[in-house]
């Protein structure tokens, strides 16, 4: 997540930068300014080491400490540790009261988040593009933009707010 955290994965556009997810049955877009990141579905500060508000009409509760985060997302403890090792940065631990397993490099994300499993490819423009299940036969396209103002924030700040979005089927 090194080289994610220094660039991020799409490009800012207009001083704006935003999170985007497009899948066939769903679109999310969430703006990310300072330590916050902000949609109809989000409402997401950090503070210091928490990370608080709401997602997807659940309260977020997360503590972002070194190589962990954990706390509450709705009623469900979360509890994920991670580690970059050659590049990737792997996450293992629950999420939305669910096992959660989550690789992320340059080159891919892949892994299982919640009720969904993803393997998505990086594009020559910083996207992700691949498929993902959520208990049903897989779903493409599935796009994901990181930006850079997110990917600034720290791996921690980075995986939690990966793990909101990604982990709603």
């Amino acid at each position: 997540m090194t080289a994610l955290l220094v660039t991020g994965t799409a490009a800012a556009q207009g001083g704006e930068q935003y999170l985007y997810l497009r899948t066939p049955n769903a679109a999310i877009t969430a703006r990310v300014t300072g330590d916050s990141v902000t949609s109809p579905d989000l409402q997401l500060s950090r503070d210091g080491k928490t990370l608080r508000g709401r997602a997807f009409g659940q309260t977020v509760f997360l503590g972002l400490n070194g190589k962990e985060l954990g706390g509450t997302v709705g009623r469900e403890l979360t509890r994920l540790s991670f580690e970059d090792e050659d590049g990737v940065t792997h996450a293992r631990g629950s999420f939305y009261g669910r096992v959660s397993e989550l690789s992320i490099s340059q080159e891919a994300l892949t892994g299982t988040v919640g009720a969904c499993s993803y393997d998505l490819k990086a594009t020559k423009d910083g996207s992700y593009v691949g498929s993902r299940s959520c208990g049903g036969p897989p779903e493409r396209p599935v796009i994901l933009d990181i930006p850079p103002a997110l990917a600034k924030q720290g791996p921690a700040m980075t995986l939690a707010t990966l793990g909101l979005i990604l982990g709603v089927p």
